[in-house]
C-alpha cells in the first residue's frame, strides 16, 4: 500500500463495492490485524458512523467516554485495512472519522467508496470506470459483442426477467446503444434490462434517449456521472403509475428492510383529508409485487415460519427518500412508521418473558434499525410518551441480549425530556425500566433515583404492580451495596404488595431473596428461594428466567464446594441461555462452568468457556461482566502456569470493578475462586514481580485487557 486513504469514487452502481473487495483480497497478506468491512448504506444518522465502525471491529463503548476516542485508541497500533462502503450520504461524518484515525494511527489504512472524495489531507481518489461498452456506430458480430461485460450483464439480467430473451442480430444494435448511453453503469443496465418483459430493446433505447435529453437540457459532454445515474432513476421512476410512485417513495422510510405487514400499516392511507394521494391497503401487495418485477424492490425471501422481507437498493432508497421529502407527506409517513414499530415493540414486550420469547427477540433484532429510526423520530414529537413507551418495551431485550449502553441511553433520554416530567403510569414504568437496565449494568447507585421516583409515582397513582416492582429493584440495589437488612425488608414488602406481578417478576424477587440468604450464610434458605424462582419460571415457560436460575443454583453449589452439582446446574443454564440468545445467562453460566472445569483439570475446556463468557459480555456491553470474565481468564492463566499474565489480568479486572460507579461487588463465586488462585499465584511470583504485573494490568485499556485475555484463551 502506498497511500493511507484511498477513495474509490464514481456514480452509484458502478461496482465500487465489488472492486473494493477485490482490492482487499489482493492485499490480504499486508494486514496482520485483518481487513474489516463496514457497510454504511443502511445508516441514516451521521452520528452513528463511529458506532457502526466500532460494531464491525467488535470495539465496545466505555461508559462516559466518546466512542471515537475508544476507536482511535484501538486502532493506534493496528496494521489493518478498514473498508468504509457507501460513504456518500454521510460524507462529512466519514471525512471526520477518517481524519481522526489517520492522525492517530500510522499503520491503519482506509479504503472508502463514495460518489465523491472525502476531501481530506493525504487522500488519494481513484474514479471507478464503468463496464466496457461497444461503440454503437460499429457493426460487431454477436461473438464480438459478448466480449463486452456490459452486454453480458444486460443479457443475463434480461433473461432473468424474460426467460425467452436472447441477444440476436436484430436487437444487438439497440442493446449496444442502451449500454453505451448508460455509460456502462451496472445498476442502470440492470434496471433497463428488467423492462424487457414489457418493452423491446428498441423501445427501451428510444425512451432512454428521450429521458436523457429531458434531464440534461444541454451538452451531454458536460454531464456529471452522478447525473447520468439520476437520469436513469428518474426515467425508471417516471414509468411507474402514480400508486407505484406513492408506494415507492413511502417505502423509503424503512431502514434495512420491511415486511408486507409493515408496508401495509405504514404506507397505506385511504384518507384524502390531508391532501395525500390515497393508497388503499388492499392494493399494497399488488403494487409491491409490481415494484419487485421492475427490480426496484428486492424480495429477500423468508425462513420457514417467518414473514418474507423486502428492501430497496440503497441508491433507490435515497432517491425515493428525496421524493418523499419533496412531498407534503413526510411527517405523516414517519408518524405511521413510529406507530407501527411502537406497536411491534409493545406486542413483543408481552411475549418476552414467556415461551415465545426467542422468536420475539429475533424479530426485534431483525427490525432494530427501524426501531432506532422510530425512536429518533419520537424524540422530535411533542408527545413524549411515545419515546418512553418504545424504549420501555425494549428494556427486556437489552437486559437479556444487550446492547446495554445504548438501551440506557434511549431510556435516560426519553425520561429526561421536559415534556415527559408529568407523573403518569407511562413515566413510572419507564423510570422502572431505566433503573432496571442500570441495575443489569452493575450501577445500583445510579439506578436508585429512577427506582425511587417510579415508586413515588406508582404509590400516588395506586398502581400496586408498579409499587412492587420498584420495591424489589430497590431491594436488589441494597443487596449490591451490601445492606442485606434493608434488601430483605424491601424484597419482602415487594412480595406483600405484589398483586399483579407476572412470573418473571416473582422469579426475580425470589432469586434476590436467595442471594440475601446466601450472603447471610444460610444456604438452605437460599436454595429454597432459588427453587421457588425456578418453579414460577418453569410454569411461565420463561426460558431466560429458567437459564438465569440454573446459573444461580450453580453459583450456590460452587460456594458449597459441590463441583458436581455446580457443573450440572451451569450446564443447564448454559444450554438454556444459548437456545434463546440470553447473553447474560450464557456469560454467567460459562464463567461458572470454567471454574468447575479447572477444578476437574479440564484446562482447555475452561479456556473455551472463559472465551465465550468474555465475548458474550462484550457483545452485551456489560462492563461489570467483562471485568468478571477478565478475572476468570486470569484464573485460567494461573492454572496454565502463566503468572505474570494472570497478575496483569487480575489487576485490569480489579481496576474496573473497584472503579465501578455503582459499587457493585463481585459475584461471590468469582471472588471465592479467585481468592484461591491468587494464593497459588503468589507462590509463583515474588512480591515485586507480582506488584509490577498487577499495576501494569490496572493501566491497560479494556480493549488491551480483552486482547490479552483472548490470547490466553486461544492458548
Amino acid at each position: 500500500p502506498t497511500t493511507r486513504l484511498l477513495t474509490l469514487t464514481g456514480s452509484g452502481g458502478t461496482g465500487k463495492t465489488r472492486l473494493s473487495l477485490e482490492v482487499a483480497a489482493s492485499q490480504f497478506d499486508q494486514y496482520p490485524d485483518g481487513i474489516w468491512f463496514v457497510e454504511l448504506a443502511p445508516l441514516a444518522d451521521p452520528l452513528f458512523v463511529p458506532q457502526t465502525v466500532a460494531t464491525a471491529l467488535s470495539v465496545r463503548e466505555q461508559p462516559g467516554r466518546p466512542i471515537l476516542a475508544t476507536l482511535t485508541d484501538h486502532l493506534r497500533d493496528k496494521r489493518l485495512l478498514l473498508i468504509l462502503d457507501n460513504c456518500e450520504h454521510l460524507i462529512d461524518a466519514c471525512a471526520r472519522f477518517a481524519d481522526a484515525v489517520l492522525h492517530v494511527s500510522r499503520e491503519t489504512r482506509i479504503l472508502a467508496s463514495s460518489r465523491e472524495a472525502l476531501g481530506i489531507a493525504g487522500e488519494s481518489a481513484w474514479h471507478v470506470p464503468s463496464l466496457p461498452t461497444p461503440n454503437p456506430t460499429e457493426r460487431l458480430s454477436l461473438v464480438q459483442l459478448e466480449q463486452y461485460a456490459a452486454i453480458r450483464l444486460f443479457s443475463e439480467r434480461a433473461t432473468q426477467s424474460l426467460a425467452m430473451f436472447s441477444v440476436t442480430n436484430a436487437n444487438a444494435p439497440a442493446i449496444a446503444q442502451i449500454c453505451f448511453r448508460l455509460d456502462g453503469i451496472p445498476l442502470a443496465i440492470e434496471l433497463a434490462a428488467a423492462r424487457v418483459r414489457t418493452l423491446n430493446a428498441e423501445q427501451i433505447a428510444a425512451r432512454l434517449d428521450d429521458r436523457f435529453r429531458l434531464l440534461t437540457g444541454g451538452s451531454r459532454t458536460a454531464l456529471p456521472r452522478q447525473q447520468t445515474l439520476r437520469a436513469m432513476i428518474d426515467w425508471s421512476y417516471s414509468l411507474l403509475s402514480e400508486p407505484e410512485c406513492t408506494l415507492l417513495r413511502r417505502l423509503s422510510v424503512f431502514v434495512d428492510g420491511w415486511t408486507l405487514e409493515a408496508a401495509e400499516a405504514v404506507c397505506a392511507d385511504d384518507s384524502r383529508a390531508d391532501g395525500r394521494p390515497p393508497l388503499p391497503v388492499e392494493e399494497v401487495l399488488d403494487l409491491l409485487d409490481r415494484l419487485i418485477d421492475k427490480s426496484l424492490v428486492v424480495a429477500d425471501g423468508a425462513d420457514e415460519g417467518e414473514s418474507a422481507r423486502y428492501h430497496l437498493l440503497e441508491t433507490m432508497r435515497q432517491y425515493a427518500r428525496e421524493k418523499l421529502l419533496e412531498s407534503d407527506e413526510t411527517n405523516a409517513i414517519r408518524d405511521q412508521h413510529l406507530a407501527f414499530f411502537l406497536r411491534l415493540a409493545e406486542d413483543a414486550e408481552r411475549h418476552l418473558s414467556g415461551p415465545a420469547q426467542a422468536k420475539w427477540f429475533a424479530r426485534l433484532e431483525t427490525d432494530y434499525a427501524n426501531l432506532r429510526v422510530a425512536y429518533e423520530w419520537s424524540m422530535q414529537e411533542p408527545d413524549a410518551s411515545q419515546g418512553m413507551r418504545l424504549a420501555t418495551a425494549l428494556a427486556i431485550l437489552w437486559q437479556v441480549r444487550g446492547p446495554l449502553l445504548e438501551g440506557v441511553d434511549w431510556l435516560v433520554r426519553a425520561v429526561s425530556r421536559p415534556e415527559a416530567a408529568a407523573p403518569s403510569l407511562v413515566r413510572a414504568k419507564s423510570l422502572f425500566a431505566t433503573a432496571h437496565v442500570l441495575g443489569f449494568m452493575g450501577e445500583p447507585v445510579r439506578s436508585n433515583p429512577y427506582a425511587e421516583e417510579s415508586l413515588a409515582i406508582s404509590r400516588a397513582l395506586g398502581n400496586r404492580p408498579g409499587v412492587a416492582r420498584a420495591l424489589f429493584l430497590l431491594g436488589a440495589n441494597a443487596r449490591y451495596r451490601g445492606d442485606l437488612k434493608t434488601s430483605r425488608s424491601l424484597l419482602e414488602q415487594s412480595l406483600t404488595v405484589g398483586e399483579g406481578l407476572d412470573s418473571a417478576d416473582f422469579a426475580w424477587i425470589y432469586r434476590n431473596l436467595g442471594w440475601v440468604s446466601a450472603n447471610d450464610g444460610d444456604y438452605d434458605a437460599a436454595r429454597k428461594y432459588l427453587e421457588q424462582a425456578m418453579s414460577v419460571a418453569q410454569v411461565a415457560e420463561s426460558s431466560h428466567n429458567v437459564a438465569m436460575t440454573f446459573a444461580h443454583l450453580g453459583i450456590l453449589a460452587l460456594l458449597q464446594h459441590d463441583y458436581a452439582g455446580a457443573g450440572a446446574a451451569f450446564e443447564q443454564g448454559l444450554n438454556a441461555g444459548r437456545a434463546i440468545g440470553a447473553r447474560g445467562a450464557v456469560s454467567l453460566s460459562a464463567r461458572g462452568l470454567a471454574y468447575v472445569a479447572l477444578q476437574q483439570g479440564q484446562v482447555e475446556r475452561a479456556a473455551a468457556l472463559c472465551r465465550e463468557s468474555l465475548l458474550t459480555n462484550r457483545e452485551r456491553q456489560d462492563s461489570v461482566g467483562q471485568a468478571a470474565s477478565l478475572a476468570a481468564c486470569a484464573t485460567l492463566a494461573v492454572a496454565r502456569g502463566q503468572p505474570e499474565r494472570a497478575a496483569r489480568l487480575y489487576g485490569s479486572a480489579a481496576a474496573r470493578l473497584d472503579g465501578n460507579v455503582g459499587g457493585r461487588h463481585r459475584w461471590p463465586h468469582d471472588q471465592a475462586e479467585q481468592e484461591r488462585y491468587v494464593v497459588i499465584l503468589r507462590t509463583q511470583l515474588d512480591e515485586a514481580r507480582f506488584n509490577a504485573a498487577w499495576k501494569a494490568g490496572r493501566k491497560l485499556t479494556l480493549d488491551q485487557a480483552i486482547e490479552l485475555a483472548l490470547e490466553e484463551t486461544d492458548g
